[in-house]
Order: structure tokens, then C-alpha cells, then sequence
């Protein structure tokens, strides 16, 4: 049997467009300076943490030789011939406190040595065991090396960020490895063994009802069963095992027939890529919209701001300071107007045309008797609106009308508290001379 038939057959399609979604989003870092510095922390950090990892399993774990458990050491040569590879990897085994598992690395994972580890619970199990061989093991990792998926893994990285793109590529990688780990032993049973194994544990995978463990994938049809199977590195091991029954017998025919979730797996993409962006996209752009309709941001950054426009139908002046209108503010100053009427916020007319920059206005206001020491609700006075608009030729004409640069407002803030806030130096110099001086005011 050739190789590429023992490849499974979305591999090399999953591993291509993984490549060209890697390169793109690459480029996408790479064209941003901050998206270089990004990229090489990330790769130095990984690279840095793979080289320590390696270099802990190399002085810690036991390596197999001709005279170091020679007889595993034998196992891996064979395989390892039968297979082709190039160069024996360096093979260890390491103790892992129960944990099953083993693995194919390279020490600088593209150009460096390739290394085997497998965990000792894996190797006494082999050892207790007349119905289990650990060449499955063995065969499974060296055909990792075989397919250069640690190398590969490199260049599907950035991948491993899209959803369900980088994991698919990575259980077909696994589906190839069973094949090829069950063809080069001639042991289908043991790969089923070493999958039971993972699922059952070393004292109970050898009486695991097969039929019933199989049929048990068929059970769970759920949405969430079919998001987490998406979303992992490896396939469920009744899959798996279904692989190995289907490739492996002369009639192709599985112990178990197990059901397509291909109508779940369409929904979720469906759903992840389109109806969850689309509704996050719509609740974001309906908000905006509403929050705009109803301006509830309008103000919140100054109270005092006057960007919003009043209306003031019921009060003729200030609706006539608003509109700049002074010929009719000085005709209803003139028939009897209060110079001092207030609003709801209790702002009189005179911290409304400050506010308003209606500068001409002003001084009638001032003329007609309008108080320049008022404060509205919050102890705000018309000086502290000369301040923060910035209008100091307003802010001379109060203090020369009586305003006093020492009242302070709810917040414990006086005028000159205001001009150091807003850095006015003209002003800071203006009020500075008014304090010192209490004969100015």
C-alpha cells in the first residue's frame, strides 16, 4: 500500500488552506509595527518555552538504547526501518504520575532532533498486559514524525486562532497517524486496545463492551457534544476506533456504523460565522442608533455643556439669549423682563448667554442688574462659565460688576480652582490680581 492511501483524505486539503490562512493573517501582523513586536514575542516566548520543555524531558526521562531497556529500544528501530524514516529518533520514557499519553516533538521543533515520549504508565501497561503492545504507541508518534506534522505545526499556527479550522486539521493528522500506526504493526486489535486504553484506563479497557461504546457516540447527537468535538485537537476515540475497524478490515465494514452530524456541524458554522456576527454587528449598530435618537449622552462629559439646544417657549428671554436675538432682549429688559430669571437648572439668564458665547448680550444683561455672584443648583456662578468657556472679556466685565472669585460651588471650586484646571493663564493672572486685591471688587 502506498502512502498517500494511508493519508486521510481532508489532511492535506485541511493543512493547505490552514498555510494560506497562516500566511494572511501573518501579513496582517506584519504590515503594523506593533503587530511585528507581537509576532516575535509570541514566537520567541514559544520557541523559548519548547527548547526549556524539551531540555527538562532530555535530562530527566530515561532514554532508550541498545543497552538501556533494549528490548523497546529494538521496537522502535524495527518500526522506525519499516517505515522509512530517515533517522532513529531519540526515544524516552518519562514518568507522568497515571497520566496515559505519549508524544513526537523536535528539540527546535523545524530543524532539530526528533524525540518520541512516552509516558511510563503507558510502557507498564504493555508490560501487564498479554492483549496490549506498545508498537501501537510507538508507531502512532514515529508517524507524526513521518508526516513532519511538529514542522507543519509551525506553519498552521496562526490558524489554530479560527474556529474549528485549525482543530479539524489537527484530528485529520491524528486519523492518519491510527491508520498508519495500525498498518505498520499489522495489529488493528492492539490500536483499538491503546484507544480503550485512553478511554477506560489500564485495569477496565479489556472488558469494554465495544458494540456498546460505539453505539454510545451515536447517543449524543446534541449541539454541545458536536461544538466540543469541533473544537478538539484529537477525534472522539469511538470515532477513532471506527477509523481504524473501517480501514483495516477487508470489507470496510465497522463494528459499528456511526451516524453523520453533518447537518450539526453546518448549523454551527452557520451560527458562529454569520447568525452570531450578524446579530452582534446588529445589536451594536441598533444601540448606537437608539443612544443617538435618544441623546442619552448628550452632556455627560461637561454638565455645564450648552451643546444641547433648550427650548425656552415659556421663558421669552432666555429663548431670545439662545437665539441671539438683542433687540428683543433689550426690549423685554427694557418692558419690566427679570434679568435674573433662571431656568430648571436654576442658570440665570446671564450664565446662559455666557455659555451660549452671546457676548453682546452680556453687558445689557450686567447693565439691567443682572447678579454676577448668582449660583444655580450646583453653586455654579457666571464667572466659573466665563472660565470654562475661555471668555475672559466676560470675565472682566463680572468682576467689575461685583463678582466674587472666591464663592465656590458644590464641589468645593472656586473660579480660580477652574482657570488652574483648564491651564487659562490669562485668566489665573486676571483672578490672581482680584484676590489679591480685595479694593477691585
Amino acid at each position: 500500500m502506498k502512502e498517500n492511501q494511508l493519508v486521510h483524505k481532508h489532511e492535506e486539503t485541511l493543512f493547505i488552506i490552514c498555510v494560506i490562512t497562516t500566511c494572511l493573517a501573518a501579513l496582517y501582523l506584519l504590515i503594523s509595527i506593533v503587530g511585528v513586536f507581537i509576532f516575535l514575542a509570541f514566537a520567541l516566548l514559544s520557541l523559548f518555552s519548547h527548547v526549556i520543555s524539551m531540555s527538562h524531558i532530555q535530562l530527566n526521562g530515561v532514554r532508550l538504547r541498545e543497552t538501556q531497556f533494549p528490548d523497546l529500544y529494538e521496537k522502535v528501530v524495527h518500526l522506525s526501518t519499516k517505515m522509512e524514516l530517515k533517522n532513529i529518533p531519540e526515544v524516552y520514557i518519562l514518568e507522568s504520575g497515571g497520566l496515559l499519553n505519549a508524544f513526537a516533538t523536535k528539540v527546535l521543533a523545524i530543524s532539530g532532533k526528533n524525540m518520541v515520549v512516552l509516558y511510563s504508565d503507558f510502557v507498564d501497561i504493555a508490560d501487564e498486559s498479554p492483549d496490549f503492545d506498545i508498537d501501537y504507541i510507538i508507531a502512532h508518534e514515529l508517524a507524526h514524525l513521518k508526516r513532519n506534522h511538529i514542522t507543519k505545526s509551525i506553519f498552521v499556527s496562526l490558524a489554530m486562532w479560527i474556529p474549528f479550522l485549525g482543530t479539524s486539521y489537527l484530528r485529520m493528522a491524528e486519523y492518519t497517524c491510527d491508520r498508519m500506526a495500525a498498518f505498520y504493526t499489522e495489529k488493528p486489535q492492539n490500536a483499538i486496545n491503546g484507544l480503550l486504553i485512553l478511554a477506560a484506563g489500564r485495569r477496565l479497557y479489556n472488558k469494554v463492551n465495544l458494540n456498546d461504546f460505539l453505539e454510545q457516540y451515536n447517543e449524543k447527537k446534541g449541539f454541545f457534544a458536536t461544538l466540543t468535538e469541533l473544537l478538539s485537537t484529537h477525534p472522539p476515540i469511538p470515532k477513532r476506533i471506527h477509523e481504524i475497524e473501517s480501514f483495516m478490515n477487508a470489507d470496510n465494514q465497522p463494528t459499528v456504523t456511526l451516524v453523520s452530524k453533518t447537518k450539526q456541524v453546518v448549523f454551527i458554522i452557520v451560527l458562529v460565522f454569520f447568525l452570531l456576527p450578524g446579530l452582534f454587528i446588529g445589536l451594536t449598530v441598533g444601540t448606537a442608533f437608539v443612544i443617538s435618537k435618544l441623546d442619552f449622552l448628550s452632556g455627560l462629559a461637561d454638565p455645564y455643556s450648552y451643546e444641547e439646544e433648550y427650548n425656552y417657549e415659556d421663558e421669552p428671554l432666555m429663548q431670545s439669549i439662545v437665539d441671539n436675538d438683542q433687540e428683543t432682549v433689550e426690549q423685554l429688559l427694557e418692558d419690566g423682563s427679570d434679568p435674573n430669571t433662571i431656568n430648571e437648572f436654576g442658570e440665570s439668564a446671564l450664565m446662559v448667554a455666557i455659555m451660549n458665547e452671546k457676548l453682546d448680550i452680556v453687558p445689557m444683561l450686567l447693565e439691567y442688574g443682572a447678579d454676577p455672584n448668582h449660583q444655580d443648583d450646583y453653586g455654579w456662578t457666571p464667572l466659573m462659565s466665563a472660565v470654562v468657556a475661555g471668555d475672559l472679556e466676560s470675565g472682566k466685565l463680572l468682576l467689575e460688576s461685583g463678582a466674587d472669585p472666591t464663592l465656590q460651588d458644590t464641589d468645593g471650586l472656586s473660579a480660580m480652582d477652574y482657570a488652574n484646571d483648564y491651564d487659562n493663564q490669562e485668566f489665573i493672572q486676571l483672578l490672581d490680581s482680584y484676590i489679591n486685591d480685595p479694593s477691585m471688587f
